[in-house]
């Protein structure tokens, strides 16, 4: 029995031992499998926890079930296109990396299912963190795949390298597919699409082509892939011919080879940052019966991407217009809003900000697939991950607020139902992010918080930012600089978080000071840092009715200073020194009398006009429509630009309270522009992206300073001026391409924002072609006067092209002639190209050559546009008229144009001309019009009729006064044969005998 007893307890020590010693194996086996990063290293990585009070909503919901995992995240990526950086690092990387054998084996188990979707859930889907953020995760996973995996299966190698050249990883194409064959793995057709894409992105044509014979080996054939990829091979080293043919040659691949090779085209081009390549190629791509790009979306996406990683300062500024052009002519397939969400994700978490909102502002023209859906829920999500990008990188204030402008002018017009508060969004980021600098988080705050609490009522917004500091020094710091901003009404606020943070820390280290007690050294200090003595007196008072709601349930022994009494005590001692003694004034301004101003202003003394708005501001009874214009007048002539900047400011803040007519808004769309002209007068260095910029805030201001029909010649005046000033700067700095293009940006942005309106008969891109072809040459006057067809529809630069082709009578000449005539068909019929171009040749007096070229038409000239050429030509001849071209260019219509078949329109020509010579004074032009209309049946309308009678009336007063005896210069008879039978007298006579 004993010998039984110890053989048990012998061999039950033994195998407590055993199990001791197999478990701290196991403890060292699991300690050398978990050497991975920590959480809050992986936090970082996917950037979580860089705010305050933000909880990520996947803490509460994470599932443990790989079944449950697996199946959201391809449930995500089938339906978003997207999935969140966390899921793939923490519900997936991590779990492997940990050793979760339960997940490991449903992977392995389904190998073809989830490995490829997992690796590719490191590629573009990873949209919300940055690119070296999704390689780590991708050789993580990469690494626990092969330490899993017997074998690593063909397809999971063909989707790491695809993943690769999305997140345009550096990477040895011919080494990792040398490791894929040693571990007995035989590539793919598609693993063959991804090396050859590889090594064309290096411009490397020779290695292009020595995979192309080892792909023959395989017994692999060239396919539309590879030949996209020899395309983008050749562009991207300049050889645009040969790439050029191999687009040609890429149709008998099908419709989806052209398209690829196009794609790959336009990628290289924005891969080397040749913009004038890339409108080329684009131009080729374009559709002409629908006008929209042969393209596939996604080369249009990634064509984008590659523009903003290739811009001046990373932010894409300069490329984000014909980014909006380029969208503007994208076809919009299947998938495309999924896409375009994901890549607005992509660019923002890249800071390439402005053509993140070209793209944001595209999603205005996604509505169809939107209509039963919450349109601002994906906007305001966007909204706000912009926000925090802009505070999270601390990027400068100007940009965000141009951001901001830019933004608000795109979302929040009149007729939008829509309004995004983007500077609640960014305050907010500004005082929840952990790590800012005081300095930083009190300038963004500054900076913001006048666009959401103007007036200084919602004092709530300071307590985040007193409790972001833990020193009690830096909290009175911040104290005294929000009373500096205008924060006064400190009572107002929760009364416990200010006791917690402020009170009781500064009651708890003060002591009594000669005969003050702590309540008084307490008060003191916060009138020391700009809290009034009433304040002081209810912030104590509500403080004490805190503390006595806290001390009634309380035995005695347990309150803590300062008692309730204490501060009644004090309340009741210092309540007649508050509020019942009189207090003298200082310095109290007196309200000066709108006449005061008004009669300052009429004497144009800015001296005594900038006195009286510094020192007073706007009087309460001031009418803005009568004092307004003359004001800025002064201000523009007179003032610094700092103090133009500060009375525009303090005149927006009375913006809200106008009419919304712009006729009737006192500040108009040309004050306006007289605004920005000031300020490229201004800079020392002119800058086109500064003006640009500050046109978004300007439209911010005032937001009813638009476009209107009254004021289209103060308009045309007002930005005509502002181009020349514009031009002149330049010209000193030094003309050049990109100062060219951002000019171009420059108008389309005041067209964009309404400030101004291109007419059909507009003289400024006219204006632009004549410089460039001064300054710059043929080149690069022609490269403008296409950007203006296809950005702004604005032809009239033809005219310039046309006549400085004429004007050379070289073969050379002749040909670019030819090209204009052609490229310009492509985006006007040809019946208005042809009828500018026999206004210019009647312009130059060149009579044959435009009746040569009229014989020769095989198509018909619509009236219409021999209308609209005869306006485009006297509106260049604004100063002085060209009688005898619009005589002529009247008369070929007529006669070769068939102008005299469309009634109405002729009627308008001819209104059009005797309206020029009313204003002119040009009675003997006007009775050729009436003479020349009317012999092709056209009669005058009663209205011309009159205008007519009244400059024959004025003709005549002008002859007896300058020709006719006794008085007359010329001193000749009225009944003179001279005069008797001139052409005019002859058409006089058929004008009575008409009517």
């Amino acid at each position: 029995m004993n010998n039984g007893v110890k053989f048990f307890h012998r061999n039950f020590l033994t195998l407590h031992r055993i199990s001791r010693f197999s478990s701290k194996i196991s403890q060292l086996s699991i300690s050398a499998a978990t050497t991975f990063p920590s959480i809050e290293i992986d936090s970082k990585l996917v950037r979580r926890g860089d705010f305050r009070g933000v909880v990520a909503s996947k803490e509460k919901n994470r599932a443990s079930n790989p079944d449950v995992v697996l199946s959201r995240i391809q449930e995500n990526l089938r339906k978003n296109y997207r999935i969140s950086g966390d899921v793939i690092l923490f519900d997936v990387v991590r779990q492997m990396e940990s050793g979760n054998q339960n997940f490991i084996d449903h992977v392995v188990r389904s190998p073809e299912r989830w490995i490829p979707m997992l690796i590719h859930g490191c590629g573009h889907s990873l949209s919300n963190i940055e690119t070296a953020s999704k390689n780590e995760i991708l050789e993580r996973l990469w690494a626990q795949l092969q330490s899993k995996l017997a074998k690593v299966p063909v397809y999971a190698w063909n989707a790491r390298f695809q993943v690769l050249n999305e997140n345009e990883v550096d990477w040895d194409p011919l080494k990792e597919l040398d490791n894929m064959e040693r571990s007995g793995v035989e590539p793919t057709i598609e693993t063959f699409h991804a090396v050859v894409k590889r090594i064309s992105a290096s411009g490397d044509v020779d290695g292009c082509k020595n995979m192309v014979y080892n792909m023959a080996r395989k017994g692999f054939s060239v396919d539309a892939h590879i030949n996209a990829a020899s395309v983008f091979a050749f562009s991207i080293r300049g050889h645009y011919l040969k790439a050029d043919s191999l687009c040609e040659a890429s149709t008998k691949y099908g419709e989806e080879g052209s398209q690829l090779a196009h794609g790959a085209a336009v990628r290289a081009a924005a891969c080397r940052g040749d913009n004038d390549r890339l409108r080329q190629v684009l131009r080729k791509s374009v559709i002409g019966s629908t006008k929209k790009l042969f393209l596939s979306s996604t080369d249009i996406l990634e064509t984008i991407w590659q523009m903003a990683e290739k811009s001046r300062d990373g932010k894409g500024a300069e490329c984000s217009q014909l980014v909006e052009q380029m969208l503007n002519c994208t076809l919009r397939d299947s998938g495309f809003f999924r896409k375009l969400f994901r890549e607005i994700e992509r660019h923002i978490c890249s800071r390439h900000y402005y053509t993140a909102l070209s793209l944001l502002e595209d999603t205005k023209r996604v509505s169809d697939c939107l209509e039963n859906q919450r349109k601002n829920a994906f906007l305001h999500q966007l909204v706000g991950r912009l926000s925090t990008q802009l505070i999270r990188s601390h990027e400068p204030a100007h940009l965000i607020r141009d951001i901001a402008n830019r933004v608000h002018f795109t979302f929040n017009n009149k007729y939008s139902k829509l309004k995004i508060r983007m500077y609640d969004d960014l305050l907010f980021a500004t005082l929840m992010l952990k790590d800012m600098d005081l300095d930083d988080r009190l300038r963004y705050f500054r900076s913001f918080v006048d666009e959401i609490d103007t007036r200084r009522e919602r004092i709530h917004i300071t307590l985040p930012l007193m409790t972001s500091e833990q020193n009690l020094d830096q909290r009175l710091a911040i104290l005294y600089r929000l009373s500096t901003m205008g924060y006064r009404d400190w009572s107002s606020i929760e009364n416990e978080p200010l006791v917690q943070i402020i009170l009781q820390p500064l009651y708890n280290s003060g002591r009594p000071f000669r005969n003050q007690s702590k309540l008084d050294k307490l008060a003191r200090i916060l009138k020391s840092y700009g809290i009034s003595e009433r304040q002081v007196w209810m912030i104590l008072h509500r403080w004490s009715k805190q503390k006595a709601k806290q001390e009634a349930p309380q035995p005695e022994e347990q309150w803590s200073r300062p008692y309730a009494k204490d501060l009644r005590g004090w309340c009741r001692a210092y309540y007649s020194e508050t509020f019942e003694s009189p207090k003298t004034t200082m310095n109290n301004s007196i309200p000066i009398p709108y006449e005061k101003l008004k009669s300052c202003v009429d004497q144009g003394d800015i001296t005594k006009v900038s006195s009286v708005l510094c020192s007073n501001g706007w009087p309460v009874d001031t009418d803005f429509g009568e004092i307004v214009p003359p004001v800025l007048n002064l201000y523009l002539m007179h003032e610094s630009w700092k103090n133009v900047r500060s009375m525009l400011e303090e005149i927006a803040a009375f913006s809200g309270e106008w009419n919304e007519d712009p006729s009737k808004s006192p500040m108009k769309n040309f004050h306006l522009l007289s605004v920005l002209r000031r300020m490229a007068e201004e800079e020392d260095t002119l800058s086109i992206r500064a003006i640009t910029d500050y046109a978004y805030e300007l439209r911010t201001l005032f937001p009813h300073a638009t476009c209107y029909y009254e004021g289209f010649f103060e308009t045309q005046t007002e930005y005509k001026k502002l181009f020349v000033k514009c031009f002149e700067r330049l010209e000193r700095q030094g003309l050049t391409t990109s100062t060219v293009d951002e000019l171009i940006d420059f108008l389309r942005c005041l067209v964009k924002l309404d400030l101004i309106q291109l007419h059909p008969s507009e003289s400024l891109t006219v204006f632009f072609i004549n410089i460039l072809l001064k300054r710059l040459g043929w080149a690069e006057a022609l490269s403008t006067w296409q950007k203006f067809l296809s950005s702004l529809h604005c032809p009239n630069g033809t005219v310039a092209l046309l006549r400085h082709c004429l004007q050379q009578n070289t073969d050379e000449a002749r040909m670019n002639l030819q090209f204009v005539l052609h490229r310009g068909s492509t985006f006007l019929s040809q019946s208005r190209m042809s009828a500018m171009h026999f206004a210019v040749l009647i312009s130059m007096r060149k009579f044959e050559d435009a009746e040569k070229f009229c014989d020769q038409l095989s198509h018909k000239v619509d009236p219409n546009d021999c209308l609209m050429a005869m306006r485009l030509m006297n509106s260049l001849k604004a100063r002085s008229v060209d009688d005898q071209f619009m005589l002529d260019f009247a008369a070929l219509c007529l006669r070769k144009l068939g102008l005299s078949d469309n009634k109405e329109v002729a009627q308008s020509m001819q209104a059009d001309l005797l309206r020029i010579c009313d204003t002119r004074h040009m009675g003997p032009t006007a009775l050729r019009v009436y003479d020349l209309f009317s012999e092709y049946g056209v009669e005058l309308r009663e209205e011309e009729k009159n205008r007519l009678a009244a400059v024959i009336e004025k003709h005549s007063t002008l002859s007896k006064k300058w020709i006719f005896k006794p008085n007359g210069f010329l001193n000749i008879a009225a009944d003179d044969d001279i005069i008797t039978n001139s052409e005019e007298a002859r058409i006089q006579k058929k004008l009575k005998t008409m009517s």
